[in-house]
């Protein structure tokens, strides 16, 4: 019969024989007191250490063996031991030597047990040293033909990224170029996908090889030294399981050098529009001279008219004049003949002459300077022209020359705006093929109740890299100190993207469009917001009229991009529907009251698509349409005045928008859903302070947010069994979380001091989220029926 290891307690085999030479040292002095040696004074028997240590020897034929007298008295070894020989003072000395040597066979037995027991251990451990050499040495196998494999992987990398910009230099065979990175892009997409398997099943093996150790060492319990040995070793392999997850990180890289190239074209740009402002403003200035001499040349124009005028004038004056002259000699002729005039007379005739022909003589000069002026101005006009026109065929030069930087410059900025495009496309390829839920930081700016935050405590509070690989994905929390003679902490943490105060709601959700497009390529899509409250989810998810969120903002994307699939033959359908989540209860904010006794339900079926019983869809159209049911939805959901916040959101909000596709000329079916979600308030009781119904509220979120990480923690530790049920909000997301959806988590931040360690706990909530593995998306197309 073997010994009950769950209840037996095995002391070591020195201490056991210890005892045991203890106990038969006394009963031999006893049976040497009480009989006669059998064998003469001079023979010598055997202690039961010598028999122990003496490998040769076997236990005794005759004594009864340790299983029967186990299956006699029901006694473990440990009770053998532990038994104790009790006499009274009138019991026979006979019953007391009988007494005691039955007890010193059990106790020879026992010795002889633990014997046989130590044997068997050593044997043990010989099997498991050996196991654990050829466990060791398939590991060291198994990780260089991983390292190979991660090798080989990088290298490929690196040739897509060589190839890009090959492709980008060729503009002029865009298209040709085009294909060959989709090509290159799906080759690497299929060994990452490799990559990602023999990955999985290294993990496989090290989980199976770990219940192997952990059985070991629960039936070896004495070789805990061994064991801690297999558990460093253990955790040895799952920090090079995480380097060579961080390995494939690393090839975030390559899209540095877009970056690199973006930022060179943005300068190229900025270049080409600086010439092209000092061209604009030689333009104007020229164009300023120009009307100058169009006015001087008016102002000629208008002068030479004038003296024509008169020039004209004074011409017909002096031709007056000459006809006077004639008239007055002619009728000096015939007063001459008819009456005989006086030489007076004739000599004030010829006063009069002379004085008209000193008149007609400087009329005559007069003539002659407006000629010369004329002539002049003729001049000056002809030269006028001829500047004008030279000015005119400058101009036409500098419109040339800005209609060819203003060709570059758009050509530069579509380059940027492609590379920006190629690199966000190359960045989701990567994280969608790593599989990890994405995570962006959002810190909201200063508001108005933050009058006591000053901006230089702020400053320290969040720091920001201005350089490096982490430029716009690392954010730095500096925790102050809960005592005057404590230094303050600083954490630091790494994301996905971080948005800083400044950034606006347009920036923030150019980063996720491309998220949002997925839905209508018929993936399951994901987006929520996780913080405290305060820290500005519901504006980032449902904003202001003047700064609208990124729901109304998703709809016109959506609305948008399935407006111009219709000229590809695409037609859509979309219902939008609302819940909340309110002390662990569905809530439809759109439809009416439920029928009595009843309750929403959420099931799954087999493709991973949700429905949740009487929750009412709505059919939309345009974007008019959503704001409607937006408002409409506010007005219905929870909000109430805690210490942190008056207008503090008490339940969680869900968006859904389920997009089903149809095209009629390749016959193709696409489903696709949009979830977008905004969650309550993350806080402890001791910052809301909350009592009576908002306790109850503060205590249902806690407990649903719980819940919430603890799903997170099954599975970035691949639990076989993740806890969906304990919440109603897990188990409504748990497509989004487990299954095969694109999911992006924002966490908020308030940017206050008295806000730093509920920040804390946000942003390593955060941290974990991005480390969680939830699987590869997956399309969901189908042929049409």
């Amino acid at each position: 019969m073997d010994v009950d290891r769950r209840s037996t307690k095995i002391p070591g085999p020195p201490l056991a024989l210890k005892q045991l030479s203890a106990s038969e040292a006394n009963v031999a002095r006893k049976r040497k007191a009480a009989s006669p040696v059998k064998d003469g004074p001079d023979a010598k028997r055997q202690t039961p250490v010598e028999v122990a240590n003496d490998a040769a020897v076997k236990a005794p034929q005759n004594e009864d063996s340790w299983e029967s007298i186990s299956q006699e008295l029901g006694w473990t070894v440990s009770d053998c031991l532990n038994h104790k020989l009790s006499f009274k003072k009138k019991d026979d000395p006979k019953a007391k030597h009988e007494a005691m040597g039955q007890h010193i066979k059990r106790l020879r037995a026992a010795g002889w047990h633990l014997l046989h027991v130590m044997e068997r251990h050593e044997m043990d451990i010989s099997a498991l040293t050996g196991c654990l050499e050829r466990e060791e040495k398939a590991r060291t196998e198994e990780a260089a033909e991983h390292a190979t494999s991660a090798a080989a992987l990088q290298k490929s990398i690196a040739d897509l990224q060589a190839r890009l910009c090959e492709q980008e230099a060729a503009t002029a065979a865009q298209s040709a170029c085009a294909r060959q990175l989709q090509e290159a892009v799906e080759t690497g997409k299929g060994k990452l996908a490799e990559s990602a398997a023999f990955m999985q099943k290294l993990q496989d093996e090290q989980s199976r090889a770990r219940e192997q150790i952990a059985e070991y060492a629960a039936q070896v319990t004495s070789l805990r030294e061994l064991h801690q040995q297999a558990q460093k070793y253990n955790s040895q392999l799952q920090e090079y399981n995480t380097k060579l997850q961080q390995d494939v990180a690393l090839s975030n890289d390559s899209l540095q050098k877009l970056q690199v190239e973006q930022h060179k074209w943005a300068e190229e740009g900025a270049e080409l529009k600086g010439r092209l402002t000092a061209h604009e403003s030689q333009l104007d200035l020229m164009q300023v001279n120009m009307r100058e001499t169009d006015q001087a040349r008016t102002n000629l124009a208008q002068d030479l008219a004038r003296l024509r005028a008169e020039l004209e004038k004074v011409t017909s004056e002096r031709d007056l004049s000459n006809e006077a002259n004639i008239a007055l000699k002619a009728e000096l002729e015939r007063y001459r003949d008819v009456t005989g005039s006086t030489v007076e007379a004739l000599e004030r005739e010829k006063a009069v002459k002379a004085q008209l022909e000193n008149q007609n003589k400087a009329q005559a000069e007069v003539n002659q300077g407006l000629q010369e002026g004329l002539e002049v101005l003729r001049q000056q006009k002809a030269l006028a022209e001829a500047l004008a026109q030279g000015r005119g065929e400058e101009v036409q030069g500098l419109k040339g020359q800005v209609k060819d930087l203003t060709g570059r410059l758009t050509e530069a900025e579509e380059r940027v705006q492609q590379g920006e495009l190629i690199r966000r496309k190359l960045h989701n390829t990567i994280l969608e093929l790593k599989g990890n839920i994405r995570v962006f930081c959002r810190v909201r700016p200063l508001i108005a109740h933050d009058a006591l935050a000053q901006s230089a405590a702020v400053d320290q509070l969040l720091q920001f890299p201005s350089s490096g690989d982490l430029l716009g994905r690392a954010v730095a929390l500096q925790v102050p100190a809960e005592k005057p003679q404590q230094a303050p902490q600083k954490y630091d943490f790494a994301f996905d993207k971080v948005f800083a105060p400044a950034a606006g709601q347009e920036e923030v959700f150019d980063e996720i469009s491309q998220l949002v497009q997925s839905a209508l390529d018929g993936y399951k899509v994901c987006i929520f917001a996780y913080g405290q409250t305060g820290s500005g989810k519901t504006h980032t998810m449902l904003g202001t009229p003047e700064e609208r969120g990124m729901i109304p903002r998703a709809m016109d994307q959506i609305f948008a991009s399935s407006a111009a699939m219709e000229a590809q033959g695409w037609s859509f359908d979309m219902r939008a529907s609302m819940l909340e989540i309110y002390n662990e209860e569905y809530k439809d904010l759109l439809g009416k009251a439920l029928p009595a006794g009843k309750k929403h339900q959420v099931s799954h079926d087999d493709k991973g698509i949700t429905s949740v019983s009487f929750l009412e869809g709505v059919d939309v159209r345009r974007p008019g349409r959503v704001a409607d049911l937006l408002a409409r939805a506010m007005r219905q959901r929870a909000v109430g005045a805690t210490a942190t916040n008056e207008h503090s959101s008490r339940s969680h909000m869900v968006f859904t928008l389920a997009i089903t596709g149809t095209n009629a000329a390749s016959g193709q079916e696409v489903h696709g859903v949009l979830n977008l979600i905004d969650l309550a308030g993350s806080e402890r009781l001791s910052k809301s302070l909350a009592q009576g119904d908002r306790l109850k509220e503060t205590q249902a979120i806690n407990k649903s947010l719980s819940a919430l990480g603890d799903v997170i923690m099954a599975l970035a530790n691949k639990e076989p069994h993740i806890p969906y049920r304990n919440s109603k909000l897990t188990y409504l997301l748990q497509p989004c979380l487990g299954g095969d959806a694109k999911t992006l988590m924002f966490v908020n931040v308030a940017p206050v001091p008295e806000a730093a360690n509920e920040s804390l706990c946000s942003l390593r909530f955060a941290a974990k989220v991005n480390a969680c593995e939830v699987g590869t998306a997956r399309r969901n197309v189908a042929a049409k029926q």
